[in-house]
Formats: C-alpha cells, sequence, structure tokens
C-alpha cells in the first residue's frame, strides 16, 4: 500500500514536470518534451491513472480512482514548483488551456478525452511489446490535437490555483476528462479482444 501511494504520487509529478516544461515552450517543441513524463513513468513503474486504466480489471476500479487522486496529489506538488518559474509563455499557455476547458461542452470533453485515453494505453502497450516509439510520439499527439489528459490537467488546474486563475467548473471538466480517458484507454482491449495482452 505505501508503495502503492508514492508510486502514484510520483507519477503524477513526473506528469506535472512535462506540463511544467510544455508551459514554458508551448508548441511542438514543448509538446515533444513533455513526453519525458510519460517516458519517466513507464521506466519507473510509477502507477499512473491513464497507464494502467487499459491494463487493470475492470473490478479494480475503485483502485484507479484512489490512483487518480495521488497522481493529482503528485500534480500539486509540481504545480508547487511551477509557481516559482513564473514567466508570460508560461502564464499565457496555461490561459489557453484553461480557456479551452471551460469553453468546451461536457460531451466533448467526454469524446476527446477519450481519444487520449486510447492513445495512452496504445504507448504504454507498445513499451511493453518492446516498441518504445509510441511512448515519444504519443503525448506529443494528443496534445498537439488539443486532446485533455486528466493527469496532466489536475497539473494545469494546481497551477491554476497557485497563479489565482481557478474556477469551479474545472472541477467538472476534469472529472469529464477522468470519465474520457478511462473509456479511452479501454478501447484497445475492447477492440483487439484476444489479442490484447495485458501484462
Amino acid at each position: 500500500m505505501k508503495n502503492f501511494i508514492s508510486m502514484s504520487i510520483f507519477a503524477g509529478l513526473l506528469i506535472g514536470i512535462g506540463g511544467l516544461v510544455y508551459l514554458r515552450i508551448g508548441g511542438v517543441a514543448g509538446a515533444i518534451l513533455f513526453a519525458f513524463g510519460l517516458l519517466s513513468v513507464v521506466m519507473c513503474g510509477a502507477q499512473l491513472f491513464t497507464g494502467k486504466s487499459g491494463f487493470l480489471p475492470y473490478k479494480e476500479f475503485p483502485k484507479l480512482i484512489a490512483m487518480v487522486i495521488l497522481n493529482a496529489v503528485g500534480c500539486a506538488i509540481a504545480a508547487f514548483i511551477a509557481s516559482y518559474c513564473t514567466s508570460e509563455s508560461l502564464i499565457a499557455n496555461l490561459d489557453k488551456i484553461i480557456d479551452a476547458r471551460l469553453a468546451a461542452s461536457w460531451h466533448s470533453l467526454i469524446v476527446t478525452s477519450a481519444g487520449t485515453g486510447m492513445i495512452m494505453t496504445l504507448a504504454v502497450y507498445g513499451a511493453r511489446q518492446k516498441y518504445y516509439l509510441p511512448l515519444l510520439f504519443g503525448v506529443p499527439v494528443f496534445i498537439l490535437c488539443g486532446l485533455p489528459h486528466c493527469v496532466a490537467d489536475a497539473f494545469y488546474y494546481a497551477a491554476a490555483i497557485f497563479y489565482g486563475k481557478f474556477e469551479c467548473n474545472l472541477l467538472i471538466a476534469w472529472l469529464l476528462a477522468i470519465i474520457g480517458n478511462y473509456i479511452g484507454c479501454n478501447l484497445p482491449r475492447i477492440f483487439m479482444g484476444e489479442q490484447f495482452k495485458t501484462v
């Protein structure tokens, strides 16, 4: 249990660091460098909600709820670090993300988040099969497509608190992203059926 807690928080911290570099740099370069977060999560065996949702048995969903909450704690730590790294580009990129989430409809958030979930599961699935390029390309793909990732968003929203830009509706957007990510994470094993390897 102690290892689960620490590794779930660590996963959120790693994704948050990826989110920080994206906010600082933005664009294609920032999206590519964000991949450091997922690469590190897989390398360390950290417990990331979108890295586990497509592989754990459906009955272990409560474990995933605990995981995403602990991921958010790690993101809050990364957001605290980000509060000391302020810049005009960081604020501008954060504003864009927040505005996009607040402007999106509930069904849009679920559908687009499902896209992220599918990409994340395929990226991790590739690494499990010793194909590592999906890890490098998966993150830039969902970022540049504007698809929400619930753990990355937890970092952005925590950063918004530190920068005085948080709005309560972001919590609803976060919950919808969690639902959408979970659905998307499970699409590969639904479509692939017996060909999908969970170990």
